[in-house]
């Protein structure tokens, strides 16, 4: 039998003091390993693999390629990871992508010298998720924010399963020390999708994302197991959200650094002032 084609990528999301972030992409597919390093100012497929090393403790980096310089160490505290599998009882079926969180948020340490400049992550956060299968989907969208004190994180997909193909949803909270599940597999309901607004509700809850620019820098994925498709993601856009519970809102944020993949076709804009959030 002919080996599937299969790729595995890990996103680690690291926001500094002084609000510059980064995120590094570590991942193995037919191709072999590949690294790719994002910032607000630009993406860059990384050369010398051996110049950034990464592991459940922190990221090393000592980089010296194409115009760009970044050395430091930068450490993670106590990962918070979801108290199950992103996936639920879907992760017993061969899917085309599987995705997992491992730390919704935590805390970071240290610093680099990127292109001479110093940013300390003392103080910072940061947000690790990884991905694995064949493809990415081939209409999607991909959110998170995270701070000091909470993680939210939303991804909607096509989905194929079988000869049919659904939109799945998988969004997950956690904020002071409890957790909030909004997926398919636990009914809750997407309701509306918009380029400026997502809605999506459970029972009693509800979350509601207002959206900047989506933008971004190109990034390699996956199809059929080899990075040869070109995505865009914005690493720090400015976003808002609020998660409620009836009348009573549970979490409200603006966010600055919001990373977001949007694509996905969606229809009319909705009418938004997201252009004025700071």
């Amino acid at each position: 039998m002919a080996k599937k084609p299969y790729f595995f990528g890990k996103y680690y999301k690291c926001i500094a003091a002084d609000s510059f972030s980064f995120a590094l992409i570590d991942s193995r597919s037919e191709e072999g390993y590949a690294k790719q390093l994002i910032t607000a100012e630009g993406s860059y497929q990384i050369t010398d693999l051996n110049a950034i090393k990464v592991d459940d403790q922190g990221i090393k980096i000592d980089l010296h390629e194409n115009g760009l310089t970044v050395v430091g160490n930068v450490r993670f505290g106590e990962l918070h990871p979801l108290l199950k599998k992103a996936m639920g009882p879907f992760s017993i079926f061969s899917l085309e992508r599987s995705h997992e969180v491992y730390s919704m948020y935590h805390s970071l340490s240290g610093s680099i010298v990127l292109n001479g400049k110093v940013h300390s992550f003392d103080d910072g956060y940061g947000y690790i998720e990884g991905d694995s299968g064949t493809n990415f989907p081939s209409q999607y969208i991909w959110y998170n924010s995270v701070g000091r004190d909470y993680g939210l994180t939303v991804a909607i997909a096509t989905i194929p399963f079988g000869p049919i193909k659904f939109t799945g949803l998988l969004g997950f909270v956690i904020y002071n020390g409890k957790e909030y599940d909004l997926t398919t597999y636990n009914f809750a309901k997407i309701r509306k999708i918009a380029e400026d607004e997502i809605q999506i509700s459970k029972n009693s809850y509800r979350l509601t994302l207002r959206l900047g620019n989506a933008g971004g820098h190109l990034l390699k994925a996956p199809v059929n197991g080899t990075m040869n498709r070109f995505i865009k993601e914005n690493i720090a856009t400015p976003t808002e959200f609020t998660f409620e519970k009836g009348d009573s809102v549970i979490l409200s944020r603006k966010d600055p650094l919001s990373s977001l993949e949007m694509e996905y076709t969606v229809g009319k804009k909705a009418s938004s002032d997201t252009d004025n959030i700071k």
